[in-house]
């Protein structure tokens, strides 16, 4: 994997116009340590009652998600037409899949990677953008037992406006609890000191809490950060 670094808003600004024409996916990380591992496959999703890890299990993930396909029906607007379908509703509002989010901009990336602005749990944390060129693409669920164990993209349905408002897509992990490993990703650290600025020039380019969640809550939350720093 090839590592670079992103030193000040041209860089970034370099990042989008070198990729303007290029097939690329793009994945923003507030820790620049974190791997390309899906929630529901990371060592921390689930825990013991002694607070201990307990570890992926592919039958609690199941039985996680039937539930939520039982519960969530009265809240949606339209029925989901099949299981990845699913899986990106879940995913989109919070719930550990085998999904992992990316968007065709980088400029989404790095919002993602700026939110908590460079600083995790107290500490400075240098922040990161994953780039790889487009994976295999499928359509159903079919498609996707076809392609066996190998990784692949999904384009949801535009289900929620945050789909939309994030030209998101999604990789799908057949083994969910072992990292994406490419030679062929990209990785940009962006140092912790500048997190800040950054986020606040991608936030003057509308890339913001309030563009991103398009909803009352997205934007509660970008004026209550507008408010926070005076601006």
């Amino acid at each position: 994997m090839e590592q670079k670094t992103i030193k000040c808003w041209h860089d970034l600004a370099n990042l989008a116009d070198e990729f303007k024409l290029k097939n690329w996916i793009f994945r923003g990380v507030e820790d620049s340590t974190y791997e390309l591992v899906p929630k529901v496959g990371r060592s921390d999703s689930r825990k013991n009652l002694d607070g201990s890890h307990a570890g992926y299990s592919a039958e609690a993930e199941t039985l996680t998600i039937d539930r939520f396909q039982r519960e969530a029906r009265p809240h949606l607007g339209i029925e989901p037409r099949s299981n990845l379908d699913w899986l990106s509703i879940a995913q989109h509002h919070g719930l550990p899949t085998r999904l992992l989010d990316w968007s065709e901009s980088p400029l989404v990336a790095a919002y993602f990677a700026l939110r908590p602005a460079g600083i995790l749990g107290g500490e400075r944390k240098d922040a990161a953008i994953y780039g790889h060129p487009a994976l295999p693409i499928v359509k159903t669920d079919e498609d996707c037992k076809k392609v066996g164990n190998e990784v692949f993209a999904y384009y949801p349905q535009h289900l929620t406006p945050r789909i939309t408002a994030q030209r998101g897509l999604f990789t799908y992990h057949e083994k969910p609890e072992q990292p994406f490993i490419s030679e062929r990703l990209v990785k940009w650290i962006i140092p912790s000191l500048i997190c800040f600025d950054l986020k606040l020039a991608v936030s003057k380019c509308g890339i913001n809490e309030a563009s991103m969640f398009p909803d009352l809550d997205g934007l509660a939350k970008h004026v209550g950060w507008l408010h926070k720093w005076s601006l």
